[in-house]
């Protein structure tokens, strides 16, 4: 009795509990117990918390195999191999379905169900390519195990498919929540520009804004690359604010890929600074090699240079004269062909509000950084200090902000900059209480700071708009600079409601 009927071995997958469920790791296997159900169809469904690093490994590297085995003894021992590929189920009639046989086959559901709290979960489907059931007697004695194909669910699945997943994988490793860096100091040092001289060269705008972004984009590749080891043994991180983009450590990029990538972005980046030196002047010179040189060495592998281990501060001060002071003054000097005081003095808030976007972020990475011997400032001065260091550069920013209109450095329209002291108190009042918490419990700090810095950014520019541009342009923008704002912030609480449900789920569980 070899060949075994459909029905029969869906009876013998509803008399087992758990499967090892094993995915790929670029090449290199991982395998997880997880219980599962499964329909007449022979379609596998299991779950996992929304934002659990296995559900993003599925969303990208989707080639699934489970081995379901029972009996105790070898002459009983059966096991059922299935090879297929995962989706994520989103459609809401599809999940309550899902719901439905789970209920009954994993009491992680279960008990999810019973505190109404499925929403946090995800359902993942997976379809059977070929379904292969062996018990040992019969492999034994020569017989073929039982084997189901199903080549329509081949067919259901498009080679696109694994481009998008690809695209999505790239996507994260440039991570976009963080190019705000970038954008908010070149759109100030471009209204200063308009501002000052009441012109305005939209495609070396452009082409500043796209060197920007690339090189940053490249530095964000480029640590990822040169902080593998270091960010796979951080288990505090709290993405997307902290531990890089982890898609190295998820298996969905190779760390020599990552590397690669972000070398090769941080040339094109230095061609675009060539070209604007070429076209508007050689005093862009040492801010292109300063943005280099601090993209390239911020951090490094352990026992190598890196600016983050050689003082105090000395890594956030290159990020934030950076990301502050000289993408600013670059984009203003790109405009006009010259440097000002004015547009020193006003990148000063932005470098300070990206210095706290840095310092902030490292505060969940502490304890791993200690480890890894990576001497960041929250390491070096600890956490309280690092808090203290927090506040006063917010401080310093609006009292900055006060001053330059005083000074005639800014015009009066500066003041619409305190829109975003809201934020900014929200961030202190979080960090001022849990500083030395939870990584989840500072999560707050980490959104508001960073809102803070793109929203105050934001409203520079809408204040040298209202300048040169009358009302109704500058109004327009402002909208457009609200519904980003929500957006972002959309994103960063879905992001922090995912692992808030997470604890709390793990909570009521005990």
């Amino acid at each position: 009795m070899a060949e075994r009927s459909k029905q029969e071995v869906l009876d013998y997958l509803s008399r087992a509990e758990v499967a090892a469920v094993g995915t790929s790791n670029m090449g290199t296997p991982r395998q997880r117990m997880m219980h599962f159900g499964a329909d007449e169809d022979f379609n596998i469904y299991v779950s996992s918390m929304k934002g659990d690093p296995k559900v993003i490994q599925w969303s990208n590297i989707p080639e699934t195999a489970l081995l379901i085995h029972q009996g105790d003894k070898f002459l009983e021992m059966e096991e059922c191999e299935i090879i297929g590929r995962a989706e994520v189920i989103r459609e809401r009639k599809e999940r309550n379905r899902i719901i439905d046989i789970m209920s009954t086959r994993s009491p992680f559901v279960e008990h999810m169900i019973k505190i109404d709290a499925t929403d946090r979960l995800e359902f993942i489907r997976i379809k059977p390519f070929t379904v292969k059931y062996r018990f040992v007697p019969e492999i034994l004695q020569g017989e073929k195990p039982t084997i189901f194909e199903f080549p329509q669910n081949r067919e259901s699945f498009s080679s696109w498919d694994d481009v998008k997943a690809k695209a999505r994988a790239w996507k994260q490793a440039m991570r976009p929540l963080s190019l705000t860096a970038s954008l908010v100091p070149i759109m100030v040092g471009g209204a200063v520009a308009y501002s000052a001289t009441e012109t305005f060269n939209i495609v070396l705008f452009l082409l500043t804004l796209i060197g920007g972004l690339l090189i940053q984009v490249g530095t964000n590749m480029i640590n990822d690359w040169k902080d593998a080891e270091r960010d796979n043994e951080n288990a505090e991180g709290i993405r997307p604010f902290t531990s890089g983009s982890r898609m190295i450590q998820l298996g969905l990029i190779s760390r020599g890929d990552m590397g690669f990538a972000g070398l090769v972005l941080s040339f094109v980046a230095l061609l675009i600074g060539i070209f604007l030196i070429i076209v508007s002047g050689w005093g862009l010179v040492p801010l292109v090699l300063y943005g280099m040189i601090a993209g390239l060495f911020y951090t490094n592998e352990s026992g190598k240079f890196s600016f983050i281990n050689l003082a105090p501060g000395i890594a956030e001060i290159l990020i934030a004269t950076t990301f502050g002071v000289m993408m600013t003054m670059g984009a203003f000097y790109v405009q006009t062909s010259y440097f000002s005081i004015e547009s020193f003095l006003i990148s000063l808030p932005v470098a300070l509000f990206i210095s706290n976007v840095l310092l902030i972020n490292q505060f969940q990475d502490a304890n791993s950084d200690i480890k890894a011997n990576k001497n960041t400032l929250v390491v070096r001065l600890g956490k309280r200090k690092a808090k203290n260091v927090l506040i006063g550069n917010f401080i310093l920013a609006y009292a900055i902000i006060v001053l330059l209109p005083v000074l005639g450095f800014a015009p009066a329209t500066f003041y619409v900059a305190f829109l975003s002291m809201p934020f900014a108190i929200q961030a202190i009042r979080y960090a001022q209480n849990h500083y030395d918490g939870t990584p989840g419990d500072l999560v707050p700090s980490n959104a508001h700071t960073a809102i803070t810095h793109l929203f105050t950014g934001l409203l520079f520019v809408f204040a040298f708009l209202l300048e040169g541009l009358g009302f109704l342009y500058p109004l327009l923008y402002f909208v457009a600079s609200l519904a980003f704002i929500f957006w972002v912030w959309n994103y960063i609480e879905r992001q922090r409601k995912t692992m808030t449900d997470f604890r709390v789920s793990f909570k009521e569980k005990g």
